[in-house]
């Protein structure tokens, strides 16, 4: 498999067409903003793997040596999407392979901003929602890493990414929204909350204001939900569920 740099990322475009989910992070690598992207052939590929963080897209041609080639390049430890086609190939090449199910979102077709701001607004008192900056960057980083993983360093991230925080009555931040991914285009979505923290609004809080950023400044939200807990989160928020499809992670 060939590296794709530059341009010639979007000669793999058409191999992804139809695939289940990540939309946001695979126009990330496609655009050259994040990750790596593989390709059997440089000029006229028909297999392809895009890599971002420790998630592998991989699509193309699945009766292609270079397909088995594709996924005996996944590290132990990382996770595989494919589409529809590739799923036998997949459980007969990988002895190692768990399963896992994940759910396809999408942006609704019109959001409202009035039902954005109800939620904001829903943030408990003596809670404090504040854009990421300099001041607060590592703190944010280190509720978790992958917040700011696709970045070459954290001044990287605060040029080109975005975050929101929410912190405690302390100043802790306990819970936050981040680019995962970004393009031109979308802004794939990363959430997390302290786990004593849990279910108390704060993630739904700091994903309407990453949701009014991308509409301020014309980027699509994206969503991919990696259990059920994600999805409702995301249905609250306003995105809608398209499917489910699995994935794997390589053990």
């Amino acid at each position: 498999m060939r590296t794709l740099n530059g341009t010639l990322r979007e000669r793999s475009r058409p191999l992804f067409a139809g695939f289940p989910g990540l939309h946001g992070a695979i126009e990330a690598v496609l655009e050259g903003a994040a990750g790596t992207v593989y390709a059997d052939e440089t000029d006229d590929p028909h297999v392809v793997r895009a890599v971002v963080g420790d998630f592998h897209m991989i699509a193309g041609d699945a009766s292609r040596p270079a397909a088995v080639e594709a996924l005996r390049a996944v590290p132990k430890g990382d996770y595989i999407a494919v589409p529809d086609g590739w799923h036998d190939l997949v459980r007969s090449t990988l002895a190692n392979v768990q399963p896992k199910t994940r759910i396809a979102m999408r942006a609704p077709e019109s959001w409202d901003p009035q039902a954005l701001v109800r939620v904001r607004e829903t943030l408990p008192a003596g809670y404090m929602l504040t854009r990421v900056d300099k001041r607060n960057v590592k703190e944010f980083r280190d509720l978790n890493e992958t917040f700011v993983a696709n970045f070459k360093s954290l001044p990287d991230f605060l040029r080109r990414g975005i975050g929101f925080t929410v912190s405690n009555e302390d100043g802790e931040i306990v819970a936050g929204c981040s680019t995962y991914t970004i393009s031109s285009r979308c802004l794939e979505f990363e959430i997390e909350t302290r786990r004593d923290y849990w279910r108390r609004g704060l993630a739904l809080v700091t994903g309407a204001r990453m949701i009014e950023h991308c509409l301020e400044v014309g980027l699509e939200p994206c969503w991919d939900a990696a259990h059920e807990g994600s999805a409702v989160l995301a249905e609250r928020l306003g995105f809608v569920r398209v499917r489910e499809y699995t994935g794997y992670k390589l053990s």
